[in-house]
């Protein structure tokens, strides 16, 4: 799903998009595939069923992922990511349905910089992940944020 292309004067503090995404033991495989983080917790039923989570936990690089999908439907292709601080809350298994919402929180308008505050809640309401991130838009001439 492609976004209209937005500038940053399009965009303003408050804008928020969101979208949701079951997770399933195929995009663990995939992601872990892509990614190369084969780690047992998040791969081997009966190594996670040993440990305090109790079953497979998906990669927390996963929902970051996820952000960055929503970062490009709400600004489109305009921007690019430069930074990201995230704090993972608790953990998300296979079988959750995420709900991840961006919110554009700041605007730098000398270097043209958007700084988003992101949330990943799980199907119960319990928040996963939170964080902020910075995009610059493309036309600016540096990409120091």
């Amino acid at each position: 799903m492609s976004a209209m292309p937005r500038t940053f004067d399009d965009l303003q503090v408050d804008d928020c998009l969101s979208l949701s995404r079951s997770i399933s033991a195929a995009d663990v495989a995939l992601f872990a595939e892509l990614c190369g983080d084969d780690n047992p917790l998040h791969m081997d039923d009966a190594f996670a069923a040993g440990t305090a989570f109790g079953r497979r936990v998906v990669h927390g690089m996963f929902s970051a992922a996820l952000i960055s999908a929503v970062h490009t439907r709400l600004t489109g292709p305009g921007f690019v990511y430069v930074g990201q601080n995230l704090s993972f809350k608790g953990p998300v298994h296979i079988g959750d349905t995420l709900s991840v919402e961006v919110r554009v929180a700041e605007k730098k308008a000398a270097k043209q910089v958007l700084v988003c505050e992101s949330r990943v809640v799980n199907q119960n309401g319990v928040s996963v992940v939170e964080g902020r991130s910075a995009l610059k838009a493309l036309g600016a001439v540096s990409l120091d944020a």
